[in-house]
């Protein structure tokens, strides 16, 4: 069983480079989102973060379109209240440019778009009578991918900026996970 685990492994690794010849990547990754808002306090929050990403970039093309779906989430304490669970459903549509040097397995990309942003809680009074509010704006991001054959491995950061009807926010993610390329 050993020697078939090993031999798995030595194979997925030694796949060109190039394994990803429908130019499709798919992934998970986790991190953290720090939040500021604009209010007169700035207050700011750091949540857990987990998603899903997915990025089509043809073949021979550094630009492609990526997907995400992250869900963010922190414990918090209202004054009053207590302990309030407060939530964060971020949803991205971006474009992404790859710089890949020939040869070398480690990439960096940039790109931007679109998201839209959920932020809930099970205390709604904190929120309105709903206890959610929806809106959106953009991220702009940057990265490292360090290609493992079919698998990538990467970490990035960015900067999002949400308008929001009363108080606007911004937000920085920090990113790590892990792709497969088909």
């Amino acid at each position: 069983m050993k020697k078939f685990a090993l031999c798995a492994i030595l194979l997925v690794l030694s796949v060109p480079l190039s394994a990803g010849i429908l130019g499709l990547e798919a992934g998970i990754h986790g991190g953290v989102e720090n939040w500021k808002l604009d209010a007169e306090g700035e207050e700011t929050q750091s949540l857990k973060a987990i998603g899903l990403t997915a990025t089509f970039s043809p073949p021979i093309i550094p630009v492609g379109i990526r997907g995400d779906i992250e869900y963010a989430w922190k414990d918090v304490e209202i004054d009053g209240v207590g302990e309030v669970k407060l939530s964060d459903v971020f949803i991205l549509i971006a474009v992404q440019y790859s710089i890949s040097p020939p040869v070398i397995p480690l990439s960096l990309y940039l790109g931007g778009g679109y998201e839209i942003s959920t932020i809930g809680t099970d205390y709604s009074e904190y929120l309105g009578a709903d206890g959610s509010i929806t809106d959106s704006g953009f991220l702009v991001y940057g990265g490292l991918n360090l290609s493992l054959g079919l698998f990538a491995v990467f970490a990035e950061t960015g900067y999002g900026r949400i308008f929001a009807d009363e108080d606007n926010y911004t937000h920085i993610p920090i990113r790590g996970g892990i792709k497969l390329s088909l």
